[in-house]
């Protein structure tokens, strides 16, 4: 459990990094409904991703326990990060990651970020963690801002492309 102070000025708000398990089924497609609302786009695309996604870490409490945390302001999930380890020690890869669409802009996105990350550099051997995200979303300066670098590009043409192109991002590890 991490307490963490905005600025001087306010209340210390109680940040948890908790399980999926600990949460009601739906926690996380609706983080990511809410996460994405941006642009309705993003749901008619990934709607059903979001949703086999939610399935899957509620079907598999163990591997949400291991690979994923919650992050909960106050109590209340505001955000998620999950991870694939099967290409260890190559690399774990981060896989969805977002912070519901009010608390954007506070810092809350960066602190789940280091906190994945300080999570995946435990594996022994680790070599890189990686990242694919889009030019056009907040997440590049989120993971750069956690040291992440650029090692690829990709045009985007599929019914995504209004997220920008595919970006490609690693941790080395081996430096």
């Amino acid at each position: 459990m991490i307490h963490w102070k905005k600025t001087e000025w306010e209340d210390v708000n109680l940040i948890e990094f908790r399980t999926f398990a600990d949460l009601p089924r739906g926690t996380m497609y609706d983080i990511l409904q809410d996460a994405y609302s941006f642009d309705e786009r993003n749901k008619a695309i990934w709607d059903d991703n979001w949703r086999e996604s939610d399935d899957f870490f509620y079907h598999n409490p163990e591997i949400a326990g291991k690979y994923s945390l919650v992050t909960c302001l106050d109590g209340e999930p505001i955000g998620f990060v999950t991870w694939d380890p099967r290409n260890r020690p190559e690399y774990v890869e981060i896989g969805h990651n977002g912070i519901r669409e009010k608390y954007k802009g506070n810092g809350y996105g960066h602190m789940q970020l280091e906190e994945a990350i300080n999570r995946i550099r435990q594996y022994p051997g680790l070599k890189r963690i990686i990242v694919c995200t889009n030019a056009n979303l907040v997440a590049p300066k989120n993971y750069e801002s956690v040291g992440f670098t650029l090692y690829d590009k990709k045009l985007n043409e599929t019914e995504s492309s209004h997220t920008g192109d595919y970006l490609y991002y690693e941790i080395n590890l081996e430096k």
